[in-house]
């Protein structure tokens, strides 16, 4: 990893504020004079990954803040979920006179977060990209570490890890992880995303921020009527 940094001068650790991400930054420790810090707002975040960010622009000597896109794409291309029926997509609306856009759930996260943090480290002139991405992450780009594109390389420090081992290292380190950790298996991005129904989201947001809820529920309830005729008729294709 040490030769690897050596080669690059202009460095950056991507941070979001999850797990991974943190211990990442604590194992890059001896490199924080080397390496720039950037988080990307979504402009939906957490009040808790902002805290952690606020704390982290504090310890580090480079910090910088991306702008998201995560309203904008919203309004553009629909409510993020994980089922997107033909009828919620732009030629089923203009088809029907009407209805809930929808897009799907990878989708929003590539036109949100990871196109303005891809441009911003190409207007910045970033060599290197270290990120706390690990083989056995369930969501994680197709790429691995060592990987070069648009004259990017890329480092992944965490690669061989798993959840215990980030966990053990953080507890080593002394830090405390946010609270939705507590009830949520991932960190989240955006507040009053839809989709990623996997995670647990609604039940922490109805417990710690109830307006939100209330939102992410609409937006639930929207996904709800838009796939239910849909899902009906597939569950007649396949006997039930």
């Amino acid at each position: 990893m040490k030769e690897i940094i050596e080669r690059h001068k202009r460095i950056a650790l991507q941070f979001s504020g999850g797990k991974d991400s943190i211990a990442l930054l604590h194992l890059m420790r001896p490199y924080w004079d080397r390496l720039t810090v950037y988080w990307l707002d979504t402009g939906d975040s957490f009040p808790e990954a902002r805290e952690i960010v606020e704390q982290v622009d504090r310890m580090v000597p480079r910090f910088e803040r991306i702008e998201g896109r995560q309203p904008s794409v919203i309004a553009q291309f629909g409510i993020p979920s994980d089922i997107v029926p033909a009828n919620a997509t732009p030629i089923g609306i203009a088809a029907k006179g009407g209805g809930v856009l929808i897009q799907d759930r990878y989708s929003c996260c590539m036109r949100s977060l990871m196109m303005p943090m891809h441009e911003q480290m190409k207007a910045d002139g970033i060599t290197l990209v270290i990120r706390g991405q690990k083989a056995s992450d369930r969501m994680r780009s197709p790429i691995k570490s060592g990987h070069v594109e648009d004259g990017i390389e890329y480092l992944f420090p965490l690669e061989a890890w798993d959840d215990s081992r980030v966990f053990a290292f953080l507890r080593e380190q002394g830090v405390a992880l946010p609270r939705y950790y507590e009830v949520m298996r991932a960190s989240p991005d955006c507040m009053s995303c839809s989709a990623y129904w996997e995670d647990g989201r609604a039940a922490y947001l109805k417990r710690h921020h109830p307006e939100a809820y209330e939102e992410c529920q609409r937006r639930l309830n929207a996904i709800s009527d838009a796939t239910a005729e849909a899902i009906a008729h597939f569950n007649m294709e396949i006997g039930r």
